[in-house]
C-alpha cells in the first residue's frame, strides 16, 4: 500500500499537467476562434485565481459583472461570468470545508436575509407547477440561485479589511473599463429601432453591457465608488487621483447614454448620498450640488436638439408604459401567486386585449414579446404579493446592513471602510431606483451589492471585537503591571 500512494503523484503534480493539457486545448482553439480562445484563456485565469484565493476571485467577479458582454470575454452566447459563478461556487465551498468554526459563515450571522433569500427561491421554484412554460420557470429559479449564492460567497471571502478595498477597487475598474469601451465603440443602440431602448436616429452608447439604460444605471455605481474611495485620505494621491478620473469618465459615459432613467439614477444616488453621509453630510450636500451643476451645466450647453428632446419628451417610455399596462393587469388577475418565475413576455399576450384601456404597441406584446422594463412589476407579475415582498426584504437588510456596517467603521476609526459602506448603500439606491425602468432582477451587479452589504457588516464586527479585545488585553496589563 505504501509503495502504491509512493508511486501516485502529487495533487500539485496533477494540477500542473491538467493545466498543460488546458493551454494546448485553448492553443489548438485559437486556430479555429480566436475570440473563444480569448475567451477560455480569461476562463483558465480566473479559475486558477479563484482556487487559490476566494478573495481575489470574488475581486474578479466583480470586474467580469461589467464586462460580460466584451467581445473579448466571450459575449452573450457564451456567458463568462457564468461559468465564473460556478468556480466561485466550488472554491467557496473548499474554504467552507477548511474553517468549521463557522465564523465565515452568514447563515447564522443574517438569518433574516439568508431566509428570505431562501424562501424567495424556493417560491420561484414552486411557480413551475403553474407557469404556463414550467422550463422558462425552472431556468428562472435557478438564474435566481446562482445570484442568491453570491451571498454566502461574498460573507466568505471578505473576510479582511484589505479584501473590502479589493472588490471595492474591482468594481471601479469594470466601470472604467466599461465606460471607455462603450466612448470608443460604435454605439448600436440605434441599431434596433424598434426595441424598448432605441431612440429613432440617435446614437446611444451601449458600452460592454449592451443596452444604454441598463449601461448608465451600473456606471453610476462606479462614479459613486470612485468617489467613496478618492475621498480616504490614507490612499496614495496617485490612487486617489485616478478614482476621480474614472468617476469623470463614467459620469461622460452616463451622459453619452442618453438615459432618462439613467438621469433619475443619479438624482437617486444624490438624495441617498446625503441621507447615508452620516457626519459628513455638509460635504455630501455640497458634492450632491457640484454634481448636479455638472449635468445641468452639460445638457444647457453641449447637448444636441436631439438629446434634449429624447430628455424631455415622455413618449411613453418608448412602448414601456404599454408594457406597464399589460403587466398591471397580470398583476390584477393573479395577485396571489402571479404567472410564474420568467414566464412575464410568454402570458403577457393573454392580457393584452382586457378592458379597460386601449395599448399602442402591441408589437412589444405580440410580435417580440418584451420583458417587464421594470423590475419591481416583472416580479409582482410573475411571483405575485409573496414574490415582491421577499425579494424587497431582501434589498432592505442588504442596505441596512450596509449602513449599519459604517457605523461600525466609525467606530472602529477606519473612515476609508467607512467611506465604502456608505457607498455601497448608496449605490443600491441608485440602481433600484434605475430598476423602475429596466427588467434586472437577474443582475449579476445587483446581487454582488446585495450581498457587499451583509459581507461588510460581517468585516466591520469582527474588527470590533478584534479591538474590543485587545483593548481589553491592554487595560489588564495595566492593571498587572501597577
Amino acid at each position: 500500500m505504501s509503495a502504491l500512494s509512493a508511486r501516485l503523484p502529487e495533487p500539485r503534480q496533477v494540477a500542473g499537467v491538467c493545466v498543460l493539457i488546458l493551454a494546448v486545448a485553448i492553443g489548438g482553439l485559437a486556430g479555429f476562434d480566436p475570440k473563444l480562445a480569448i475567451a477560455a484563456s480569461f476562463g483558465l485565469a480566473f479559475v486558477v485565481v479563484a482556487i487559490v484565493s476566494l478573495p481575489a476571485g470574488v475581486a474578479v467577479f466583480g470586474l467580469l459583472a461589467y464586462l460580460e458582454l466584451a467581445p473579448a470575454v466571450g459575449g452573450p452566447v457564451v456567458s463568462f461570468a457564468k461559468l465564473a459563478g460556478l468556480t466561485l461556487a466550488i472554491s467557496w465551498l473548499a474554504v467552507v470545508a477548511t474553517r468549521p468554526d463557522g465564523e465565515s459563515l452568514v447563515f447564522t450571522k443574517q438569518p433574516a436575509l439568508i431566509g428570505a433569500a431562501l424562501l424567495f427561491v424556493a417560491w420561484a421554484f414552486i411557480s413551475v407547477s403553474w407557469a404556463e412554460d414550467p422550463n422558462i420557470a425552472s431556468s428562472s429559479g435557478m438564474r435566481f440561485l446562482l445570484n442568491i449564492l453570491l451571498i454566502p460567497i461574498v460573507y466568505t471571502a471578505l473576510s479582511e479589511p484589505k479584501h473590502v478595498r479589493w472588490l471595492a477597487n474591482a468594481l471601479v475598474i469594470g466601470a472604467a473599463a466599461a465606460a471607455a469601451y462603450g466612448l470608443s465603440a460604435v454605439p448600436s443602440a440605434s441599431e434596433a429601432a424598434d426595441s424598448v431602448t432605441a431612440a429613432g436616429d440617435l446614437n446611444r452608447i451601449s458600452g460592454t453591457i449592451g443596452d444604454p439604460n441598463l449601461l448608465a444605471s451600473v456606471l453610476i455605481v462606479g462614479i459613486i465608488l470612485a468617489l467613496a474611495l478618492a475621498l480616504d485620505a490614507k490612499r496614495a494621491p496617485t490612487s486617489r487621483i485616478l478614482c476621480v478620473l474614472a468617476a469623470v469618465l463614467c459620469f461622460t459615459a452616463v451622459v453619452a447614454t442618453v438615459s432618462r432613467g439613467g438621469v433619475i439614477a443619479m438624482g437617486a444616488a444624490l438624495v441617498a448620498m446625503i441621507l447615508f453621509a452620516g457626519k459628513r453630510r455638509g460635504r455630501a450636500i455640497l458634492g450632491a450640488t457640484i454634481l448636479a451643476a455638472l449635468a445641468i451645466g452639460y445638457f444647457a450647453a453641449f447637448a444636441s436638439d436631439t438629446q434634449l428632446s429624447r430628455l424631455e419628451t415622455a413618449d411613453g417610455g418608448s412602448g414601456r408604459t404599454d408594457i406597464w399596462k399589460v403587466g398591471w393587469r397580470m398583476v390584477e388577475a393573479n395577485p396571489g401567486h402571479g404567472v410564474g418565475a420568467g414566464n412575464f413576455s410568454v402570458s403577457s399576450i393573454h392580457y393584452l386585449f382586457v378592458e379597460p384601456g386601449a395599448v399602442e404597441r402591441s408589437d412589444f406584446i405580440v410580435d417580440t414579446p418584451a420583458v417587464a422594463h421594470n423590475s419591481y412589476l416583472e416580479v409582482l407579475a410573475e411571483l405575485g404579493i409573496p414574490g415582491i415582498l421577499l425579494f424587497l426584504l431582501i434589498i432592505i437588510v442588504s442596505i441596512a446592513a450596509a449602513v449599519r456596517a459604517a457605523q461600525a467603521f466609525a467606530r472602529c476609526g477606519e473612515d476609508g471602510l467607512e467611506l465604502i459602506a456608505r457607498g455601497v448603500a448608496v449605490a443600491l439606491c441608485s440602481i433600484l431606483a434605475a430598476d423602475f425602468f429596466l427588467a434586472a432582477e437577474y443582475s449579476k451587479l445587483l446581487w454582488l451589492l446585495i450581498a457587499f452589504g451583509p459581507a461588510l457588516l460581517g468585516v466591520a464586527q469582527r474588527l470590533e471585537r478584534s479591538r474590543s479585545r485587545g483593548g481589553r488585553v491592554s487595560a489588564d496589563a495595566l492593571v498587572s503591571s501597577s
